[in-house]
């Protein structure tokens, strides 16, 4: 006789299901660690670009306007968005990310993580 006997397909299944629950929850928390690495990544970009500005015209931009359109930074990203404050002599940017909704829909009221970096900081802080 061919082919396979009930049981033989029954292990298979509970193999792959087996598989399956291990691996939708792993993928789940790469994607969460890769969405904020890149607004950390980026918030590091807005810090090196803010250098820059305060190089050239001796005090920080505080608009998010300048910097994209001066320097091409991404102030919305796929899953997160970027607020500027500060002052001339200092500068916070603060990244909202967002694992379930698009950039331009992710801010203050409704973000998983919030990550900041200030001048004169090595690197963002996140919670």
């Amino acid at each position: 006789m061919k082919g396979f006997t009930l049981i033989e397909l029954m292990i298979v299944l509970a193999i792959i299901t087996i598989l399956a629950a291990v691996s939708i929850p792993l993928y789940g928390m790469y994607k969460e660690r890769a969405i904020r690495a890149e607004a950390e990544e980026e918030l590091q970009n807005i810090q090196t670009v803010e250098e820059d500005y305060f190089n050239s015209y001796r005090r920080y931009s505080i608009t998010a306007s300048e910097l994209e359109g001066f320097y091409g930074v991404s102030i919305v990203g796929k899953n997160f968005s970027v607020v500027m404050s500060g002052t001339t002599a200092a500068y916070t940017a603060t990244a909202y990310v967002c694992y379930d909704k698009a950039g331009s829909a992710c801010n203050s009221g409704n973000m998983n993580l919030t990550c900041t970096i200030v001048a004169g900081q090595e690197k963002p802080t996140c919670n």
